[in-house]
């Protein structure tokens, strides 16, 4: 098997597709067992490596990859199994033969090619670029989840400002976690781990050793819930940044401090983890399978969520890290006594998503139409509120229509018209379409992904007032807010909009100006990560 995917990659990389190429070389790597795997091959793997990281500019890694080959044991056990395929670097081929002798023609083609080993080297290339390792544990690509689309875009965005960015995350498939179905263009360190290793000590190990190897500048630890604190001891030793995408490690139970009373009413929890942890314990044990998900429960029950050691450890992680990083500064003052040092730094939006902003649709032959962007059956997302609030607005006037990403379930009220889920590609497009976008959830939400991204197309916003959204929106600026599950509160907003077609434009117009000024990437690296960070160095002697 690994021989097929050997091969697999190397044509990739033939064929041009020289990230593609990498990640699976690297996936390969990770998953190589020590005991397992002749010497050949191993030597093979990395050479292939070596390559293709020199082939995508980064000729100081080719090389102290293929340093790493030099060890002679190394070159007598592989060389005693055989000769292989070997990339010979600078030329368009590939070479069959003893693995020393590919390792030393492709170290003596790529060293000169290197600042250390040109006797007068060009000092922007001598000096590092800021070493940035983004750390997480419950990864996919592709991925409808804010926090996983945040992390690829971060990776993206700080590797084209100039910095040395690598992304580890775990591969563990009984949890499916890890599956990236699609390229990602920036450098990754899959960590595969087998049933055996997935426990605590094994976790910490492997992270640990990856991280050692690439020794960055910087770590954030990002895409995981009550695990944080586990990420954060695997980098010990460096400078660590934790993220929080949403509450967690402040709501264990399920991130955004929503609970259900037995009316089956939402009720939103005033405590949180560090503040309560007795209180929060009992809670996630009344409520878990009720309101966790499976993944949920599995990841509490991998850390020892609910013993005093548990609340030392996330207490000591927050405590000891560079910098907690939060999108809302609701959130912020929740964590801050717990902290040195906490930023409100919002998620980035890829400005190249929205390049201009379109009228909608001529009115002259439609009704107005309203934008729901979100599961439908998810209940904390809304869609009931809406529901209700369409309903009671439809009893006194037809003029308007709801648009719902999704699929309709049973037969659809006369209002509603659902097109079908949307990719991130795809979604802006579907906002350009409508007049006014929705946003009714009834929980907590550290942000609110699509209401920004409406505000990035001009459009006008109808939130809840609750979590980030008030943060975000900024009732009477660039939207109205609503009541959380507040049916009629929701349709009077709703006809405020209906009614006054120049309030609709003129939030819109307000909500891009916003957009452009806080939420794209390029400002969002600008205005917060890079003060956080430092300079990249070869970015700034190419300036």
């Amino acid at each position: 098997m690994v021989a097929g995917m050997l091969e697999a990659a190397t044509q990739r990389a033939w064929q041009g597709d020289l990230l593609q190429a990498r990640e699976m070389l690297l996936l390969l790597l990770a998953g190589c067992d020590p005991q397992g795997t002749d010497q050949r091959v191993s030597v093979q793997i990395h050479n292939q490596l070596a390559c293709v990281e020199a082939a995508l500019g980064d000729t100081e890694r080719g090389v102290l990859r293929l340093q790493g080959l030099q060890n002679p044991d190394i070159h007598q056990t592989a060389a005693s199994q055989g000769e292989a395929a070997f990339f010979v670097a600078g030329e368009s081929r590939r070479a069959a033969g003893p693995p020393h002798v590919a390792v030393a023609h492709n170290l003596a083609v790529l060293r000169p090619r290197t600042g250390a080993a040109a006797g007068a080297p060009d000092a922007a290339m001598a000096e590092p670029r800021q070493r940035i390792a983004i750390v997480s544990l419950l990864f996919n690509w592709p991925s409808t989840g804010g926090g996983a689309v945040h992390t690829k875009e971060l990776a993206e965005h700080l590797a084209r400002s100039g910095d040395a960015v690598r992304h580890f995350y775990a591969i563990y498939a009984p949890w499916g976690i890890g599956r990236v179905d699609d390229s990602l263009n920036y450098e990754t360190c899959p960590l595969v781990f087998s049933i055996s290793e997935w426990h605590e000590q094994g976790i910490r190990a492997k992270f640990q050793r990856a991280i050692q190897e690439f020794a960055p500048d910087w770590v954030i630890v990002t895409d995981s819930w009550n695990s944080k604190p586990l990420l954060v001891e695997a980098a010990v030793g460096f400078r660590t940044l934790i993220r929080v995408a949403a509450q967690e490690c402040l709501c264990p139970l399920n991130n955004v401090r929503l609970l259900v009373d037995e009316q089956g009413s939402p009720q939103q929890c005033p405590l949180h983890q560090f503040q309560n942890p007795a209180d929060c314990c009992g809670c996630v044990a009344r409520n878990s399978s009720q309101l966790s998900g499976p993944l949920h429960q599995a990841e509490r029950e991998l850390v020892g969520y609910g013993t005093p050691e548990y609340d030392r450890r996330l207490r000591q992680a927050f405590a000891g890290a560079a910098g907690v990083l939060v999108v809302n500064p609701l959130i912020a003052e929740l964590v801050r006594p717990y902290t040195k040092s906490v930023q409100v730094i919002p998620s980035g939006f890829d400005e190249r998503r929205f390049p201009t902003v379109t009228a909608p649709p001529d009115l002259a032959n439609r009704r107005v139409r309203f934008l729901f962007a979100g599961l439908l059956p998810e209940f904390m997302k809304g869609f009931h509120v809406l529901k209700a609030a369409a309903a009671q607005l439809w009893s006194r006037r037809q003029d308007f229509e709801i648009w719902a990403t999704g699929a309709a379930e049973g037969s659809a009220p006369p209002w509603l018209k659902c097109v079908g889920w949307q990719s991130q590609e795809q979604l802006p497009g579907l906002i350009r379409q409508c007049d006014v976008l929705v946003f009714p959830t009834i929980a907590q939400e550290a942000l609110g992904r699509t209401a920004v991204e409406a505000m990035g197309c001009g459009r006008a916003v109808i939130a809840s007032r609750i979590g980030g959204l008030a943060w975000v929106v900024g009732g009477g600026v660039t939207g109205l807010l609503a009541t959380p599950g507040d049916p009629s509160d929701l349709a009077a907003q709703m006809e405020q909009l209906l009614e006054d077609a120049a309030l609709r434009e003129q939030l819109g117009m307000a909500g891009r100006e916003k957009f452009l000024r806080e939420f794209t990437w390029d400002r969002v690296i600008a205005q917060h990560y890079r003060p956080l960070l430092g300079t990249p160095v070869r970015q700034a002697r190419a300036d």
